[in-house]
């Protein structure tokens, strides 16, 4: 790690070290996090399914070449992190058939993890060895490395908090989504099975991103098992992230409070950063007080905060009826708001990262790290004088 005292005199003369420690590189700046790789996908032309199951079929050359496009559009834009695409292996699968199916043995699930790592990181050397990057003296971005909700193994069941089901009724918002904990912790051991951690170290993993994260039990079991793996996490250097995805301005997805979910973060010395995701966008101002008021009731200020909402459209998480033509269904909550001007509102009001969701594309991705340079720029003019 680098020197704490070196680090700071770096930063007032303008120079930004190359670190891949996510706390040294968001100190006194602002970070621009990449979009929706599913959206991409789809809007290079991949079927919804198979953008879903990209992570799955690397072995497809269409596939691989374009989740490859789909990094690099966000690296062009200028993002300073990027996420390789590990979210999930097979949404389709229903819990009992990922146990079934094994899908969490070091074999299966090291070598889905490693074709995706080694994906991004190709695509993050393209990015840095093209003339322009190397003109404007970019650093290296950094690796973050998505990690599903459990909800994501839940056979149709989207992991969005703001979706529309068949019968209006969702069995599964409830704690523990249903189901037990030891249900919750076997799907994330396999997750986090200790040579997966070690070849994340390995590939430049700067942050586990555990996403959609929509339940206080999981949350728990999450930085339970954080805590056992803290001095492997150390030794790999790999800092993590939970982000959660909200109904409402006080509430996870299956009911429970986002105060309390923070609270169990926030006494988590393993998570370097708690945030939102997969939330409509007007939720994010109050849910970032949240964050800040139960961060400085716990003595916790030192932890970032990561946002990335999407596009505030409601998910029909069912089979479409006539004239409907998209999964995505517009609604007041998407309208008159823009994510690059949202960003600084968010930034004034406590966020450090700040990215998009499903529905958010390059352009939008590119407009936002225009506002957040910017931002970085006007900050770092004021400290100067």
């Amino acid at each position: 790690m680098k020197d704490i005292d070196c680090l700071c005199v770096s930063i007032m003369s303008g120079f930004i070290p190359s670190t891949n420690n996510l706390l040294d590189r968001a100190k006194n700046r602002s970070l621009a996090l990449d979009g929706g790789v599913g959206t991409a996908l789809n809007q290079l032309g991949v079927k919804e399914n198979d953008a879903w199951n990209a992570p799955s079929l690397l072995s497809d050359p269409y596939i691989r070449e374009s989740v490859k496009s789909v990094h690099l559009s966000f690296l062009k834009c200028g993002v300073d992190i990027l996420s390789a695409n590990t979210y999930s292996f097979d949404v389709s699968v229903t819990y009992a058939d990922y146990k079934l199916k094994d899908l969490s043995s070091v074999k299966t699930h090291q070598e889905l993890v490693s074709e995706n790592l080694e994906l991004a990181n190709e695509a993050i050397d393209q990015f840095m060895a093209d003339e322009s990057t190397k003109m404007n003296n970019n650093l290296r971005p950094l690796l973050a490395m998505p990690i599903a909700s459990f909800a994501s193994t839940i056979t149709a069941r989207c992991s969005t908090a703001n979706r529309e089901l068949k019968d209006e009724v969702d069995h599964h918002r409830c704690e523990g989504y249903g189901f037990t904990a030891s249900d919750i912790r076997s799907y994330f051991e396999g997750r986090l099975n200790d040579d997966v951690l070690r070849f994340a170290g390995k590939s430049g993993v700067a942050t586990l991103a555990f996403e959609t994260v929509g339940d206080l039990l999981e949350v728990e079991i999450i930085c339970d098992i954080l805590n056992e793996k803290a001095d492997l996490l150390e030794e790999v250097g790999l800092g993590t992230w939970i982000a959660l995805t909200c109904g409402t301005s006080e509430t996870v997805d299956t009911g429970g409070s986002i105060a309390a979910c923070v609270e169990k973060m926030a006494k988590c010395p393993q998570v370097t950063c708690v945030g939102v995701n997969c939330t409509e966008p007007h939720l994010i101002t109050p849910i970032l007080e949240t964050i800040k008021r139960v961060l400085s009731d716990c003595d916790a200020e030192n932890k970032l905060i990561v946002v990335y909402p999407n596009s505030g459209e409601t998910y029909i998480s069912r089979e479409l009826k006539e004239g409907e033509t998209d999964h995505w269904k517009m609604t007041s909550a998407c309208k008159d708001w823009n994510l690059a001007n949202a960003a600084l509102e968010w930034i004034e009001s406590g966020a450090n990262i700040i990215g998009g969701c499903c529905r958010i594309n390059a352009v939008s991705i590119a407009q936002l790290v225009e506002n957040i340079k910017k931002h970085n720029r006007e900050c770092q003019s004021n400290y100067s004088s």
